[in-house]
């Protein structure tokens, strides 16, 4: 596979790879935890291509997407970026995306994961690579499970049984909670990963129009308040203010029973809290049968901006980065590579769980009218759960504000 990859590097570059370049990354990866495996990545290419070096930009991430058009804009972008993999389309249909077909991208679609590919495919032509995804799980404290008389072997499957095991979970003294032992809107699944969860869908088909108010979304909004309501709107919000990272995550340090993240969080607390007794499962459905939108994904794609002075040696990068770079992001960082051949080397439990639940994973690309969506479905949410506004009602009128925007963006 090296080897493959080595020739299909010289073939590509032809005569420019006698000319030494140096290519500018940018990435949003700056914390202890992910830094230093984009640095050895990026070593490991620069000893391997004197001739095409790499540079890595830190860019914060929601500083990112704006400052990479910004940059396009500007006729000075960056050579490739690491970008979110539901958006790359809605730069490919503004032309600030490279077709990475005229370069030869077409040849590499059997090395990637279909539904992964599809996220950066427009109008048959390929704008960006796969390089990794993630898939969500329920993190569970199996010691806190035996301290409130919890089989630590059996964890929740069901919405009810994830709310039982929750109230045991709750520890408080007067009205002020120590612990939490569960909240829908804690980690990093929201409302819309929930909808799905159930089945539902907040989008038409083809994800152009907003259906925000249908039945199964209010019915997912109104059992998110009526959660909140039990333990009160304004300690929920306090709580949350507590939370850090590190050794200060909520879970890691005992505030939170049970938690909802990605399977690379596994990595974060063997980084930081090894000997904690922790199981990691499928996220409970109503049912307990799980379904192609039990667990949400995203992840990153890597994109060749448009106005690149260098496009030949920064596809080049992009496609070894996208596939050895990724089976070391995976190999480290436990996130869930793009590439099918940069999986194998990974075998830790954790991995494979991510594995197997990547066909319960839905990867959705952004509503191509209304991108922003989000922070008007998270108001919607947040009127609801926390200003006690009826969740149909708020879900109504969000979707009438998008609905606007879809419109006027069509």
């Amino acid at each position: 596979m090296k080897n493959t990859l080595f020739l299909l590097t010289a073939a590509l570059l032809g005569s420019a790879g006698a000319q030494k370049v140096t290519l500018d990354l940018w990435a949003h990866w700056g914390s202890e935890q992910r830094r230093p495996t984009i640095n050895r990545i990026i070593d490991t290419w620069n000893k391997k291509n004197p001739n095409i070096q790499v540079k890595y930009t830190f860019v914060p991430f929601d500083q990112l997407p704006t400052k990479t058009l910004a940059a396009i804009a500007a006729k000075n972008p960056p050579d490739v970026v690491v970008i979110d993999i539901r958006t790359t389309t809605l730069r490919a249909a503004k032309n600030q995306a490279s077709n990475l077909s005229k370069l030869g991208a077409d040849k590499l679609q059997n090395q990637f994961y279909p539904n992964l590919w599809s996220t950066a495919t427009y109008k048959g032509d390929q704008y960006g690579l796969p390089f990794v995804t993630d898939s969500r799980f329920l993190y569970y404290n199996k010691d806190l499970f035996k301290e409130v008389g919890l089989n630590p072997a059996k964890p929740p499957t069901t919405w009810a049984e994830l709310e039982a095991d929750a109230k045991k979970l709750d520890k408080k003294t007067g009205p002020v909670y120590q612990r939490i032992g569960f909240h829908p809107l804690y980690g990093s699944f929201g409302l819309e990963s929930w909808v799905s969860n159930a089945g539902g869908s907040m989008w038409d088909e083809d994800r152009v129009n907003p259906r925000f108010a249908n039945p199964t979304a209010v019915k997912t909004l109104t059992w998110i308040k009526d959660w909140t309501d039990r333990l009160g709107a304004r300690n929920v919000q306090a709580f949350k203010s507590s939370f850090g990272s590190g050794a200060q995550d909520p879970f890691i340090s005992g505030k939170l029973g049970m938690i909802i993240d990605i399977g690379g969080y596994a990595a974060t607390l063997k980084k930081y809290a090894p000997n904690l007794n922790y199981g990691m499962v499928r996220i409970p459905t109503p049912t307990g049968q799980p379904g192609p939108g039990t667990s949400s994904g995203g992840g990153f794609n890597l994109e060749v901006p448009v106005g690149t002075k260098h496009p030949k040696e920064a596809f080049a990068f992009a496609r070894w980065m996208a596939t050895e770079g990724a089976r070391i992001w995976a190999q480290e960082q436990n996130d869930f590579p793009g590439a099918k051949n940069a999986s194998l080397s990974v075998t830790s439990p954790a991995f494979r769980m991510m594995s197997a639940n990547m066909k319960y994973t839905e990867v959705t690309p952004a509503p191509p009218y209304a991108p922003s969506y989000g922070t008007l479905l998270d108001k919607a949410t947040e009127d609801t759960v926390y200003r006690g506004q009826d969740p149909k009602q708020a879900l109504e009128e969000a979707n009438t504000q998008v609905q606007r925007l879809v419109n006027s963006n069509k």
